[in-house]
């Protein structure tokens, strides 16, 4: 291993696993991923592998790469391609990668590079000539990036050849005991390394005619020419390997060669699936290790159920035990007392013949007595696993998936997911099975036996009730993509993203996003056309969308993230806008929701179903009539600028729980008017107005092309922004403090929240130009427009909104025309009124102004408009005991004016 990779893995280790002992070839003591014990060791001067000591109870072991991917994934940049060493990048990748020996093996590969012309995207690559002029080469730069990691040379055969090491004659192929004939050339190599002769067939499809041909006629021409060295397929496991192998082994039988099979594991095994190469990274392809894969490879060739149970019960000797054959379920049992009468049936037998039965004879009889005696049976016409546990806390629901394998051909595998009383009865398993295709008709004690086996090891993965960032895992879950510390996830096969010790999924079946990704490729050039279209406006929104990917580190260290409203007339282009950001984001032809005319569930499952998301509130204060019982408020708002919840509700459990899930997004506002609410609310929200003052014929082709922009080409947009994770917020926190400071500075401002909340816009200004080009004249016209936005909102949570400033002008008017001394008729029934509180009837008020033909706002703007009231400050509504005479209580609204308090109480 090269010294700089040991030493970035040693890095790595050694904050990860916190070793007692760092002295001498070995590190002991790390901290077991699976029992949690202090037993995990590995060679400091080689760490390879990584295992736990407790090998009986525990037996986690993982390969440094696949612990840590992003070391062992781009190879041309940290090692240069010179004119002394031409394929620096292919020995590194060689040798600290793929655990290879270059010895014999220099002249046997050459550096090279692929480049995809449509993507313009291009790797490294390790190419091996093939016998017959055709090569082969894999891709060693972030080979995730292309749709194959390998090609073969276009247009040049390989069928019937094969590829050998070239310091391996044919002369050391005929004089080998075995020839084991693996896929892929490292699988090959991997095998030679480890002492064992091995050719590589490039495909499982590709069956070395032309190679074999060739080690016949050396053969025959031999001193020998009755030796024949026995072919060993071991192909990949997989049903295209585990089928080829199958095929091979009879077509070199009828072809005169000894032949069988190799696997690195059963069928019925758990866990990742490996090849020859990975068993070397594990040490796991020695002598004793190989006789186990040949088992395996055996019980692959088995020529039906029964002879399959023998095998296995040759080897284990269980009484019982269940096992897959072409993707049925069998249970297989011995009767000892059936065995025994078989034994004195053939022991009598075969003493008439010989007269005397050795050992061996005997041996030769309980064995075969065994075979008859075994009883197999059919429980299950398919085949099923259990993949892994998913289990969320907040509902306190687990749900187990299960593969679901048919016998070939009738129909393709399925995933399914069964609770717990599904899978421990039998009876509720077999109709849950029987939905998906299977019939089970095994017993309950054989269901339970074969969940014994499948179930202690499962992945526990925790499904996410949001799409977005999850802050305890430090992770963006995404649908198709997640991204955890600058790298980027794909779902594994059991459709989950195992984010290091975090196994994650999104736990609805909705999917907010579509994305199409390049590693390589952002493409930015729409940032003119939004110049254009909105200049400064636009790039505030843009960079509030930008923002809200980290909300929730926003949150975590500053404990709120403000709110973002876009209000202006219809045809000002918000729509327009709204949709193409959310087209960065990979969600199309979406706006937002309209709170108004949502239940409060509903509203509460949209503002939970992101994290670092907008929300977008589309027309929230309307007062249209709707069929819920409560209307949306804007005060509500207030717990979600802290990132609390907004919504609770009670969990179905039978307890006294509630669901109280944090907020995790980032809310924008989009409507035709200005949000009219308390100071308190006021003050989180970041106000813009859009107007036609500026439209012209340009602005309108601008904006018209942003309409056309397709999804697939800019939604890749977040993910950049997320994989720059780390650099994006390190400029963020650079630049607020600042930003922080000079808005407070200015006489303008004198709210510390507006200065906080428009701080964090700039700072993100700043921070955007990480992934995206703006130019120094447009990031400073955002600035200004920026600190003018800040400006003008003191002015708005200074100001009395024009409702309420009438409202108390006509309240005053009818106050002061009031009969001096009189005790009824009062506008206000407040008895309290001189502690400064105003007790008014709106239904009373209105009547009065319209005697006297005074001019009021409609009820329905009164009541959106006073809790917003400045000067006279809303408290409550509620029922009041009235100064009036012969009046009682009645209900009103309650204010508080302290220029009215006397200090003395009527």
């Amino acid at each position: 291993m090269r010294d700089d990779i040991r030493r970035e893995l040693l890095a790595k280790l050694k904050a990860d696993f916190q070793w007692k002992t760092e002295k001498g070839l070995w590190l002991r003591g790390g901290k077991c991923p699976d029992c949690g014990e202090k037993q995990v060791y590995t060679n400091a001067d080689s760490p390879w592998v990584l295992k736990c000591n407790r090998q009986e109870k525990c037996g986690w072991e993982e390969t440094v790469r696949d612990r840590y991917p992003e070391i062992f994934d781009t190879w041309s940049n940290r090692f240069q391609k010179t004119r002394e060493n031409p394929n620096a990048a292919a020995d590194a990748y060689l040798t600290d990668a793929r655990k290879l020996n270059l010895m014999g093996m220099r002249d046997a590969y050459s550096q090279e590079w692929f480049q995809d012309q449509k993507r313009g995207i291009g790797s490294a690559t390790v190419r091996f000539p093939l016998p017959g002029g055709s090569w082969w080469e894999r891709l060693i730069d972030q080979p995730g990036r292309f749709e194959k990691k390998a090609n073969f040379a276009y247009g040049k055969a390989y069928k019937g050849q094969a590829w050998q090491r070239p310091d391996v004659s044919i002369e050391d192929m005929a004089a080998a005991d075995s020839i084991w004939i693996a896929e892929g050339i490292f699988n090959a190599w991997a095998l030679e390394q480890a002492g064992q002769r091995a050719i590589s067939a490039m495909s499982c499809n590709n069956y070395p005619e032309e190679f074999l041909k060739q080690l016949r006629a050396h053969i025959a021409a031999s001193d020998n020419p009755l030796r024949s060295p026995q072919l060993v397929f071991a192909y990949d496991a997989g049903a295209a390997g585990t089928g080829a192998s199958r095929e091979h082994v009879k077509l070199a039988i009828r072809q005169g060669w000894k032949a069988t099979a190799a696997q690195p594991s059963g069928e019925d095994e758990t866990g990742k699936v490996l090849d020859w190469n990975d068993l070397l990274g594990l040490d796991r392809l020695e002598a004793d290790h190989r006789a186990e894969y040949l088992w395996f490879g055996k019980v692959l060739l088995a020529k039906d159920a029964q002879e399959k149970a023998f095998l296995i019960w040759e080897k284990h000797h269980w009484t019982s035990f269940n096992f897959t054959f072409g993707n049925r379920t069998y249970w297989c049992a011995i009767d000892v007392a059936v065995v025994q009468e078989k034994i004195d049936e053939y022991r009598k037998s075969r003493t008439r013949e010989l007269k005397d039965v050795d050992a061996s004879v005997e041996a030769e009889i309980r064995m075969q007595a065994s075979r008859e005696a075994l009883m197999v049976e059919e429980i299950a016409n398919c085949a099923f696993r259990v993949l892994y546990r998913q289990r969320d806390d907040a509902t306190d629901e687990t749900r187990f998936f299960l593969n679901i394998s048919f016998p070939s051909g009738k129909r393709p595998s399925v995933k399914g997911d069964f609770t717990a009383a599904q899978l421990r009865k039998a009876s509720n398993f077999e109709d849950r099975l029987f939905a998906f295709g299977g019939v089970w008709t095994g017993s309950a004690h054989q269901l339970t036996r074969i969940l014994q086996q499948q179930t202690p090891d499962l992945p526990d993965v925790r499904p996410l009730g949001f799409t977005g960032y999850c802050r305890d895992a430090k992770a963006y879950v995404f649908g198709q993509y997640a991204v955890s510390g600058g790298r980027v996830y794909k779902p594994n096969d059991n459709e989950f993203f195992q984010i290091g010790k975090n196994a994650l999924k999104l736990g609805t079946s909705e999917r907010l996003l579509d994305i199409d990704y390049d590693a390589d490729q952002l493409d930015t050039s729409w940032l003119a056309d939004l110049w254009t279209a909105y200049g400064a406006k636009g790039v505030t929104c843009l960079t509030f969308y930008f923002a809200s990917l980290f909300a929730e580190q926003v949150r975590g260290e500053m404990k709120s993230f403000p709110f973002l409203e876009m209000h202006g007339l219809p045809g000002t282009g918000k729509t327009t806008l709204i949709e193409f950001l959310w087209k960065l984001l990979g969600r199309e032809n979406y706006e937002g929701f309209d709170p108004a005319k949502a239940t409060p569930a509903a509203m509460a499952r949209n503002l939970g179903k992101v994290g670092n998301l907008p929300v977008v509130l589309i027309e929230g204060d309307r007062r249209e009539e709707a069929s819920h019982a409560r209307k949306f408020e804007w005060e509500e708002l207030k717990t979600a600028y802290n990132g609390r919840t907004v919504r609770a509700r009670g969990v179905k459990n039978g307890g006294m729980e509630t669901f109280e899930p944090p907020f995790r997004g980032a809310v924008v506002i989009e409507q035709n008017e200005p949000v009219n609410a308390s100071r308190a609310v006021l003050e989180r929200i970041m106000s813009l107005g859009f107007d036609m003052s500026n439209f012209t014929n340009d602005t309108k082709a601008a904006a018209e092309r942003l309409e056309q922009w397709p999804v697939e080409k800019i939604s890749g947009f977040i993910v950049h922004a997320a994989r720059r994770e780390q650099d994006i917020m390190a400029r963020f926190r650079q630049a607020f403090a600042q930003y922080e400071a000079e808005l407070l500075a200015l006489p303008a401002i004198r709210t510390n929240r507006l200065a906080k909340t428009h701080g964090q816009l700039l700072a993100f200004l700043d921070a955007i130009r990480a992934i995206v080009p703006l130019t120094d004249e447009q990031q400073a016209q955002t600035m200004r427009f920026i600190v003018q936005m800040a400006s003008d909102r003191q002015l708005a949570v200074n100001s009395e909104d024009p409702i309420v400033s009438l409202f108390w002008e006509r309240f005053d008017y009818l106050e002061e025309n009031e009969a001096k001394g009189s005790t009824s008729g009062k506008i206000n029934h407040h008895r309290k009124r001189d502690e400064g509180l105003i007790a008014v009837r709106l239904n009373e008020m209105e009547a009065r102004c319209a005697e006297k033909r005074l001019q009021l706002p409609t009820h329905s703007e009164l009541i959106r408009a006073l809790k917003t009231s400045k000067s006279r400050r809303f408290i409550e509504q509620a029922m009041v005991n009235s100064i009036n005479d012969n009046v009682g209580s009645v209900r009103c609204w309650v204010f508080h004016d302290p220029s009215r308090a006397t200090g003395k109480s009527s």
